[in-house]
């Protein structure tokens, strides 16, 4: 009986942190699929040398931008709304993404067409031109990869939720059902602020990898004995650029009066709430190290023992590299605006259990524009769309109990810190996999919130509203 109340209250929770228009999931997804379509593979695969490929992908980069654009308006219009979202929808997301997707058949038409240098995926006739026929322009737009059809489809869902909107059948802005608000509901002026630093943080952070690219691209042409000595003193001299540029796109963000809170944010914690932050990475990072280990002593033990050579911790176990401590940096800057900034809010509208939940949705989208790259298959965009966000929001119950017991965003930094360190070193031998990486945040995220539950919710002083910078929906 208590597992199917646990489930019961499981699938309530579920249903209250959903849109309660679910024609909303079309434009949230839309603009997702524009969004991260940028960094995907927009080139077919071709026989031709690889200079080809990489001009074609310049000139695909500089046409996708105004698809990126309009992925970040689709999210605004959907998080923060406007007074004419129709004709934002159609003139700041619909026709762009048209314009560059006919742009890319258009271009490529012309550049995969050359008989001496053939696309892969062309019928072709020896000793004959290409025919191009619709079958052959439908194979063009197939094979020109996962960006252009994740910017298809994401085209696709933005007009059908369009039509909807015209139609009258679906609502904007982005809202959750009634039941999912507190009973110490906030002000709306307070939540427009609040969707607007959403906004920002995840439809405009792109902005923050601008520096990092020109660092890297002045680094290769000015210097590039130093890269080829070592490659490496330039890419950190990106992430230097990188976590500069993320800390002053934070402190913009959060607007004058959400400044004034970062002082109380980094109260100087009792000693166990460090212990906790550095102990719950190395839990989640290494018990599956430690079962490994465990198994195949045990296995040595039984059909090894002296024939094999014992096996050696150094197979299992291993310390980050002294270097990535520089982990410590981005971290602290992801904490402030969310552990610092967003949680109270959203808490405080929504409650302990939904708020971090939704803290978790917002810091996993935040990542999208890095996560994605040339080399992934259609497949694995799709599952990092969905593993990211439950990582993230596993990892939030966590770091959520440690803000709100310890009134400070250091121990929750240093164990987002220590996990990042932990998940990418080359030193570590063995990886916990993900889906007990999850199981792992889970039960300690419980354990923490259900028996050792936080005193207060309200970390910082917030008896007035910051306010996040921003034009009025109507001048945008």
């Amino acid at each position: 009986m208590s597992f199917l109340r646990t489930g019961r209250r499981f699938g309530a929770l579920v249903r209250t942190v959903f849109p309660s228009d679910p024609s909303t999931w079309l434009l949230l997804l839309g603009a997702t699929f524009l969004f991260v379509s940028l960094n995907l593979r927009w080139w077919p695969r071709t026989d031709s040398s690889y200079f080809r490929p990489l001009l074609w992908a310049g000139y695909s980069y500089a046409m996708s931008l105004p698809i990126l654009a309009a992925g970040a308006m689709g999210y605004y219009v959907g998080l923060v709304g406007c007074k004419r979202p129709k004709r934002r929808l159609f003139d700041s997301v619909l026709l762009p993404v048209a314009v560059s997707l006919l742009a890319h058949l258009i271009v490529a038409f012309f550049w995969f067409r050359d008989v001496s240098e053939p696309a892969s995926f062309v019928n072709q006739l020896p000793g004959a031109a290409h025919v191009w026929t619709p079958h052959l322009l439908r194979s063009l737009a197939v094979n020109l990869s996962t960006g252009f059809q994740f910017a298809s489809i994401g085209f696709v869902l933005t007009a059908t939720f369009f039509v909807l909107l015209m139609w009258g059948r679906a609502t904007l802005p982005f809202h959750l059902p009634a039941a999912s608000l507190s009973h110490a509901d906030s002000a709306e002026d307070e939540q427009h602020n609040t969707m607007f630093f959403v906004w920002m943080m995840i439809g405009m952070v792109f902005l923050t990898s601008v520096p990092g690219y020109m660092v890297d691209g002045l680094g290769i042409l000015a210097f590039p004995s130093l890269v080829r000595r070592g490659p490496h003193a330039i890419g950190w001299l990106g992430q230097v650029a990188y976590a500069l540029s993320l800390l002053v796109f934070v402190v913009l963000a959060l607007g004058k009066a959400g400044r004034r809170l970062i002082p109380a944010m980094f109260r100087i914690p009792r000693a166990k709430y460090l212990a906790v932050a550095v102990l719950v990475p190395a839990l989640v990072a290494n018990l599956w190290p430690l079962i490994s280990y465990v198994y195949a002593r045990i296995h040595w033990g039984e059909h090894g023992w002296g024939k094999y050579a014992t096996p050696s911790l150094d197979n299992y176990f291993g310390l980050p590299e002294v270097a990535t401590i520089w982990y410590v940096v981005p971290a602290l800057v992801e904490e402030i605006a969310w552990r610092g900034y967003l949680q109270p809010r959203f808490i405080r509208r929504y409650g302990l259990v939904r708020g971090i939940f939704l803290v978790g949705i917002v810091w996993g989208a935040f990542h999208f524009f890095w996560d994605f790259n040339s080399f992934m298959t259609s497949g694995s965009v799709v599952r990092h769309l969905i593993e990211r966000p439950i990582g993230t929001v596993c990892m939030s119950y966590v770091l959520a109990w440690l803000t709100i017991s310890s009134d400070s965003i250091l121990p929750a930094t240093i164990a987002h810190a220590a996990y990042n360190s932990l998940l990418t070193s080359r030193a570590m031998p063995t990886r916990t996999p993900w889906w007990p990486s999850i199981l792992l945040w889970i039960a300690v995220g419980f354990v923490l919130l259900r028996f050792l539950p936080a005193r207060s919710t309200d970390n910082f002083d917030e008896s007035h509203v910051p306010s996040a910078p921003g034009a009025e929906p109507s001048e945008v």
